[in-house]
């Protein structure tokens, strides 16, 4: 059932990540309501309270029966039922707002601090990777071998929707530790992508993560069941990226390029392509000069 389910998504054009998530939800949901013709709303009402004992935010919650509620679309598509109990149910308990509270960012001290507690290449380089190139998760976890560049010292990261600039200067220090974690890798690796597991597989989507909770947990940098603002996710580093370069006196439009923010086209044209301000050497010259070291 679920694997004819992600098929369905697969064919709608879902994304790969969606598709992990989807497959999660949906098989702990069967593993309580192995019939979910027949789950009714007494049955999501313990399953909430159930989710809610793990003390999820309400955006998780949200996530979590929004793809319950495909998959009952694709049940009632497939005639195997005949309703979608989730949006009633939906409506009623989980029509509240989302606090979106802020990331935490943390400062230089926080991440050479981190780093310091690290021994091993395989959890250093990672760190460095997204501090030093404020990459989104996806675009970091999908790195391969192929968009390192020695010679150019530049990094291209993969092919994203929200990413307009896709190249990014590599500092010495950046381009040492990835010499070292790719000796680490050579003899372990066993598929395309760059960062690898001990056993020489493409890492876990989770372990990056489960990797920073560890180290971070003992500096009082994470909290794992606090608010957002309290956790440290790969998604930090982007802010430490993002604020080390603007301290440092990095201009917005140099700092847009970097991020790959998309900038608007009236603006572009007027300001930036006439004047020649968006050279990816002075980009580069003006990065090396702000990014501060960590190790």
């Amino acid at each position: 059932m679920i694997e004819a389910f992600l098929q369905d998504c697969k064919i709608r054009g879902r994304t790969k990540r969606s598709l992990e998530s989807y497959k999660s939800v949906v098989k702990e949901f069967l593993h309580h309501y192995p019939e979910p013709e027949r789950v009714d709303k007494h049955d999501l009402r313990d399953y909430l309270e159930h989710l809610q004992e793990r003390d999820l935010h309400i955006a998780t919650l949200k996530t979590y029966f929004s793809a319950i509620s495909s998959f009952y679309d694709f049940l009632i598509y497939e005639e195997v039922a005949q309703v979608n109990p989730i949006l009633p149910f939906r409506q009623r308990y989980l029509d509240q707002p989302t606090k979106h509270d802020s990331r935490q960012i943390p400062s230089l001290q926080d991440v050479r601090a981190l780093i310091e507690r690290m021994s091993q290449i395989e959890h250093i380089a990672p760190i460095v990777t997204l501090a030093k190139t404020g990459a989104r998760f996806g675009e970091y976890f999908r790195l391969e071998p192929d968009h390192l560049d020695f010679k150019r010292d530049t990094i291209t990261l993969p092919e994203a929707a929200k990413r307009h600039n896709r190249m990014l200067p590599m500092d010495l220090e950046l381009k040492a530790v990835l010499e070292l974690y790719l000796e680490w890798r050579e003899p372990r690796k066993k598929t395309k992508y760059l960062w690898v597991s001990e056993h020489g597989g493409h890492i876990h989507k989770d372990w990056t993560n489960e990797m920073i909770a560890y180290y971070a947990e003992p500096l009082g940098l994470h909290k794992p069941r606090g608010s957002l603002e309290t956790r440290l996710t790969c998604h930090c580093f982007r802010g430490f990226f993002t604020t080390s370069l603007r301290e440092a006196g990095m201009t917005d439009e140099y700092l847009q390029q970097l991020r790959g923010d998309s900038i608007n086209k009236e603006t572009w044209k007027a300001h930036y392509l006439s004047k020649g301000y968006m050279s990816f050497e002075k980009i580069r010259a003006e990065y090396l000069q702000s990014m501060p070291e960590l190790l």
